[in-house]
């Protein structure tokens, strides 16, 4: 039987300090007095204080939680009279115990729950009795520091006293239900407060439960898993690619928040790394698209099986995947990674009697102290994996500070990029940027439209390259039916697309009509000028090199 001693002690002295200051004034608020023995009533059922919690219970009869009614000392001293005649305050009782500056570290693979509760003991008591049950514990006693944490550690599940200081609990979840669902985050409400008024006003909110105190704490661990496994098997179906069943961006974004939020605690090491598949376009075009997903699966399989328990494999786009390795340097990432691609290299892919081998290149780079957002990590594989390309193909590289690219000589080449979105700040910010970029040791020209069948009208590019960059969602021609109209007539160009969607058929009905990549918006401008840097080198030439060359 768990002691509630401590407890019961530091519940009592702080009702004793709270009457204290009650005496010093010449009347006190009916609301502020109904809080107390709302409080009174809930935890000291929860730590055995049962006669002073009924106690409790029978005065709230006669008070209104909203009433701002003055009562005078005599008043409210009567009141609490019958309650008093049940305790004995020890003044030699602990003092309250301050809330925590900053929450404990989390421990691998327990689940955190953030629990907002204006009553220490009560939380204090929550903590220790969870923490049994092998959950990680965030808590806060005021909607400020519940929301810090709430945006800062991203808790699997939130608790929320109903009755808080200033404001009831039910506020607090309406400022955070479209996080807290856009992050499949259960919301709970407690309250010593049984009525079926108050659970129905719970239940009208994005809460899923409600638990009355005193806390029936095996049932709370049961419901509360129950929820995580819930969530858990949601997560699992919206983050997976159906093509290869690794992980999608979605889950990427997120899993990389955690792993920044963990290395700001921790300084444990971890990479990352962009796998490109050489030549797939080529597979692609000579043995179609049925067989190039077959070998995108297969490689999904290689990583998975070749990879560690802990490295997540996710599916970025296209024929790329990136591997989040933790708790590993990036010199043993880079032996890993040459290990699965030796593995990779000896799998034969046969289709009508035909067999052929594939390699992918590789980058990896590891997070460090000057890392400020995780785009720049990405970049810097993406960095590596393009020095990679640029070097043959089939190799994996360590990103390092300074790593450049040498650009080949070439004969008048120059790269063209059409930007075709209806939003004219995306068109300013990305003509800026990408107008500043050399290729071949020229100038890059960016041609920018608001509407796909403006851009349908404009001749065909004569540039060595051309690469255009088409939102998904337009005015008049949807940017799909803007790409199948467009590779009617132009095979060459490179076609990305920049898209809200995020639905997969979408995605992959960009692909099957010549998309070579997507980005989904809101996207890093770093990461898209990489990405644009590395499909330009590794794409064939077009008709401006064949017509100063010769070459056909």
């Amino acid at each position: 039987m768990q002691s509630f001693e401590k407890y019961q002690r530091l519940f009592l002295r702080n009702i004793s300090n709270r009457l204290a200051d009650w005496h010093l004034k010449t009347s006190v608020q009916e609301k502020d007095i109904y809080k107390l023995l709302h409080t009174i009533k809930g935890t000291g059922a929860s730590i055995e204080l049962h006669r002073l919690s009924s106690e409790a219970e029978s005065a709230l009869d006669q008070l209104n939680p909203e009433s701002e009614r003055w009562w005078s000392g005599e008043e409210w001293a009567e009141l609490f009279q019958p309650i008093l005649l049940h305790v004995e305050f020890d003044e030699e009782a602990d003092t309250v115990i301050p809330e925590r500056e900053e929450p404990s570290d989390p421990i691998a693979d327990q689940p955190t729950i953030l629990i907002l509760e204006d009553d220490m003991e009560f939380l204090q008591h929550f903590r220790e009795t969870m923490e049994s049950y092998g959950y990680n514990i965030l808590m806060a006693t005021t909607e400020e520091r519940a929301l810090k944490l709430f945006y800062d550690e991203r808790p699997n599940l939130i608790v929320i006293d109903y009755y808080l200081e200033g404001k009831n609990g039910l506020e607090v979840v309406r400022e955070i239900e479209a996080q807290a669902n856009s992050n499949l985050t259960p919301i709970m409400v407690i309250s010593a407060d049984r009525s079926s008024q108050l659970m129905r006003k719970v239940y009208e909110t994005t809460a899923l439960d409600f638990f009355p105190k005193p806390l029936d704490y095996e049932l709370l661990n049961i419901v509360i898993k129950n929820r995580l496994l819930h969530v858990n098997s949601l997560k699992k179906q919206i983050t997976t690619d159906k093509l290869t069943k690794a992980y999608n961006r979605s889950y990427l974004y997120e899993l990389l928040d955690n792993k920044k939020q963990s290395f700001k605690r921790t300084k444990e090491p971890f990479c990352l790394a962009i796998l490109d598949l050489d030549n797939f376009k080529q597979v692609n075009d000579t043995y179609g698209h049925i067989v190039g997903d077959k070998v995108l699966r297969k490689l999904a399989d290689v990583l998975q099986e070749q990879t560690r328990p802990e490295d997540v494999v996710v599916r970025y786009g296209g024929e790329e995947f990136i591997l989040v390795m933790p708790q590993i340097g990036q010199k043993a990432a880079k032996r890993r990674i040459e290990d699965v691609l030796q593995h990779f290299k000896r799998v034969a892919h046969t289709t009508e009697g035909q067999t052929f081998h594939l390699s992918f290149t590789a980058g990896v780079a590891e997070m460090e102290e000057g890392i400020k957002k995780m785009e720049d990590l990405i970049v810097q594989a993406d960095t590596a994996l393009y020095k990679g390309k640029h070097n043959g193909k089939g190799i994996v590289v360590n990103f390092k500070q300074g790593l450049e690219l040498t650009p080949a000589p070439s004969l008048s080449k120059h790269v063209h990029i059409s930007v075709v979105d209806d939003d004219e700040t995306i068109r300013q910010m990305l003509e800026e940027r990408l107008s500043k970029l050399n290729f071949y040791q020229s100038a890059t020209k960016v041609s920018t439209y608001g509407e796909g069948e403006h851009f349908l009208e404009e001749p065909q590019s004569e540039a060595y390259k051309h690469v255009v960059l088409l939102d998904g969602m337009l005015p008049g021609k949807d940017g799909l039916d803007v790409l199948a109209e467009f590779r009617e007539f132009d095979q060459d160009s490179i076609v990305i697309m920049l898209t809200a969607r995020q639905k997969g058929e979408d995605i992959i009905r960009a692909l099957d009509l010549g998309a070579d990549d997507y980005m989904t918006k809101p996207f890093s401008m770093d990461e898209l000028i990489a990405r644009i840097n590395r499909i330009v080198e590794r794409h064939k030439g077009g008709k401006e090199y064949e017509a100063n060359t010769g070459r056909r």
